[in-house]
C-alpha cells in the first residue's frame, strides 16, 4: 500500500466515524469502524511500503495509525457509555378555580394555604340559615299539597267520609240528649216553682232548679253548635272533586317537589367540597367576607399528576421528543426517584440569558402527594 492508498484509507475511516456520530445505532457503527482502523491498520503493515520503509519509518507509521484507532475509540466510547443528558426543571400541576354559586356571607374557610384537603372534605361554607329556611318552608308545602292530593283519592275520602258521618250521628245524639236533659230541667223547674210558692221547699231548692235549668240550655247551644260543625264538615268531606281540580293539584305537587329540590341543591351550593386531594394553592376570602356567585373563593391543585418544566438547547431539543422516559429526582425528596415521560417538546424558543433555549414540558405521577409545585427536580432521560 502506497502513501495515497493509506490517506484514502484514513479518510474512509474518518467519514465512518462520522457517519457514526451522526446514525442512532451508534454502537453498531462503532463496530463497522473498529474494523475498518483495524484492518487499515493490518493493510498499512502488511503493504509493499511498509516493506520499503526502514524500522524507524514503519514504527512511526505504526504509531500514527495506532493513536488515530485509540483517538477514535475513547471519542465513541465516551458518546455511547456517557450518562444521558440531564435537564434541569421545575413542577408544575393542573391549577382550578373553586367558587360559591349562590350569594351569602363567608362562615368557615377550614383550610390554609398550602395545606392538602383530602377528596370530599369541605373547604369554605356560607351562612346557611335561610337557605336551611326556604328548604324547610318547602316541605311543609310540599307535604300540605300531598295530603290535599291524597283526600281526594277514594280510599282516603273513603275513611274521612266515614268519620265524618260518625262525628255527625254522634253530635245529633248529644244535641238531642241535651234538649231532652233542657226540657226535664224546664218541668222540675216549672213543679219547685209550685211548692216554693205553696211554701213546701225552701227557696234554696228552687233556686238549684232554676241554675240546672241554666246549664241545660247552655248544654244545648253547645251541643247544636258542636252538631252545626259536624254537619259542615260531612257536607265538606262529601265534596266531589272534578278532573280539572285533581290535575291542577297534582301540577302543586310537581311544582313542591321541584322547590324541595331547589332548596335542597341551594342548600349544598352554601359549602366548597374537595373534587380530588386538593392542594391548596391560593384563598381568596375570609370568614365574613360578602360573596357573590361565580368570585373564586381559592385555588387548588390536583397533586395526583404533576408537570415538570425546563429549558434546553437546540441539539438537546432535537435529540429529544415525546415519549422519551424520564427518571427524575428531587431535592426536597431526597432517596427517591420518580418516573415520569416527555409530553412535549416547543418548536419556537425562547430568549433565556441572551441563548436560545427551548421549554421541555414532563408528566409524572404522584400517588403520595408528595412533590408539591415549585419544587426543582433534575430528570435523566432514560429511553423513549
Amino acid at each position: 500500500m502506497d502513501k495515497e492508498q493509506l490517506n484514502a484509507k484514513i479518510k474512509e475511516t474518518k467519514e465512518n466515524l462520522g457517519k457514526a456520530f451522526s446514525n442512532q445505532n451508534v454502537k453498531e457503527n462503532f463496530k463497522k469502524v473498529e474494523g475498518n482502523v483495524k484492518k487499515a491498520v493490518d493493510e498499512a503493515v502488511n503493504s509493499d511500503l511498509a516493506k520499503k520503509m526502514s524500522s524507524g519509518q514503519k514504527y512511526a507509521t505504526l504509531g500514527i495509525t495506532a493513536f488515530i484507532f485509540i483517538v477514535i475509540i475513547a471519542l465513541i466510547s465516551r458518546f455511547i457509555f456517557t450518562p444521558a443528558p440531564s435537564i434541569w426543571c421545575v413542577a408544575d400541576a393542573p391549577k382550578s378555580e373553586l367558587e360559591f354559586n349562590v350569594p351569602g356571607n363567608v362562615a368557615e374557610v377550614a383550610y390554609s394555604e398550602k395545606q392538602t384537603v383530602p377528596k370530599g372534605n369541605i373547604i369554605a361554607r356560607l351562612h346557611d340559615e335561610a337557605f336551611t329556611a326556604e328548604l324547610e318552608s318547602a316541605e311543609v308545602l310540599l307535604m300540605e299539597v300531598n295530603l290535599k292530593l291524597l283526600k281526594m283519592e277514594s280510599y282516603l275520602s273513603d275513611i274521612e267520609n266515614a268519620l265524618a258521618e260518625s262525628r255527625l250521628k254522634i253530635a245529633e245524639n248529644m244535641n238531642e240528649a241535651a234538649i231532652i236533659a233542657f226540657d226535664l230541667a224546664k218541668e222540675y223547674e216549672k213543679q219547685y216553682r209550685s211548692f216554693f210558692e205553696n211554701k213546701m221547699i225552701l227557696e234554696a231548692h228552687y233556686l238549684t232548679s232554676l241554675k240546672d235549668v241554666e246549664n241545660a240550655e247552655a248544654e244545648m247551644k253547645r251541643t247544636e253548635n258542636e252538631l252545626e260543625k259536624a254537619k259542615q264538615y260531612f257536607k265538606t268531606m262529601n265534596k266531589g272533586y272534578t278532573p280539572e281540580e285533581i290535575t291542577s293539584t297534582k301540577q302543586e305537587a310537581v311544582e313542591a317537589a321541584k322547590r324541595v329540590v331547589n332548596a335542597r341543591a341551594m342548600l349544598t351550593e352554601t359549602s366548597i367540597i374537595a373534587p380530588f386531594d386538593a392542594y391548596i394553592n391560593k384563598i381568596k376570602v375570609k370568614a365574613g367576607d360578602s360573596i357573590e356567585p361565580g368570585v373564586p373563593v381559592c385555588e387548588v391543585i390536583d397533586l395526583s399528576r404533576v408537570w415538570l418544566r425546563g429549558f434546553v438547547n437546540r441539539a438537546m431539543a432535537e435529540s429529544l421528543s415525546p415519549g422519551h422516559v424520564v427518571n427524575v429526582e428531587f431535592d426536597e425528596i431526597p432517596k427517591e426517584t420518580f418516573t415520569g415521560k416527555i409530553v412535549s417538546v416547543a418548536s419556537e424558543p425562547e430568549q433565556i440569558k441572551g441563548e436560545d433555549q427551548y421549554e421541555l414540558r414532563m408528566e409524572l405521577d404522584n400517588p403520595g402527594g408528595n412533590v408539591l409545585p415549585e419544587m426543582k427536580a433534575i430528570a435523566i432521560v432514560v429511553h423513549k
